[in-house]
């Protein structure tokens, strides 16, 4: 895994894990800012003196990452982005079998990412939300190592179980428009049904470092 990967997986997957320690009740009634907000300084805590040893067993890190990840990722509208055009010759299965596997590799690729961010790096900028809307953008600074700061947006969409993310924007760089790009070639050359075998299988490997 590269450097810029591992920071990447790190910001994506910090920021959906705090909130689904709250009930469904406390999620509808938080603001798109407060949920990211809460993010590092609650999941992380969570974590605190047992980085190494999640390190050393990472089918647990995974188990940890995915009771925390699912409740705040929209996987359904997120696999509707990624498969685009090609989800409208899929069935209703293949639909949801291929949110699940997107959502199975996501977790298995990147839950690593996790021992490397720190709470501290989170710089979020100031959000106003407005009345009747569905999508917001969650703007913020992720500060690296030596002092830097690289622009980070959040992508949540509202819906019965309160704000959830869907998309993160890094340095401009859209996580689900590269995926969108990477699969959907992938299933111009193979077909979707083949994607979804390759999927399935790269998520239940547990993986201590993706590549």
């Amino acid at each position: 895994m590269t450097r810029f990967s591992k920071f990447y997986s790190a910001v994506y997957v910090t920021v959906l894990l705090a909130p689904a320690f709250s009930t469904p009740s406390q999620a509808q009634m938080e603001s798109p800012d407060v949920v990211v907000r809460s993010a590092a300084a609650d999941v992380l805590e969570s974590m605190e003196g047992r980085r190494e040893y999640l390190e050393a067993h990472p089918d647990e890190l995974r188990q940890l990452v995915n009771n925390t990840f699912l409740p705040r990722f929209d996987r359904s509208y997120a696999a509707y982005l990624v498969l685009a055009r090609h989800g409208r010759a899929a069935t209703a299965d293949q639909r949801s079998r291929f949110s699940e596997a997107l959502y199975q590799y996501i977790l298995n690729r990147y839950a690593h990412g996790l021992l490397s961010f720190t709470s501290d790096r989170l710089q979020i900028l100031p959000f106003e939300e407005e009345e009747g809307q569905e999508k917001a953008t969650v703007r913020t600074f992720v500060v690296l190592n030596y002092g830097s700061r690289i622009p980070v947006n959040y992508d949540l969409r509202l819906g019965d179980a309160g704000w959830r993310v869907y998309d993160i924007a890094i340095d401009g760089i859209s996580y689900l428009r590269n995926l969108r790009s990477q699969l959907g070639e992938e299933i111009e050359r193979s077909g979707l049904e083949s994607v979804i075998t390759r999927l399935i299988a790269d998520g239940a490997r547990v993986e201590d470092d993706a590549a």
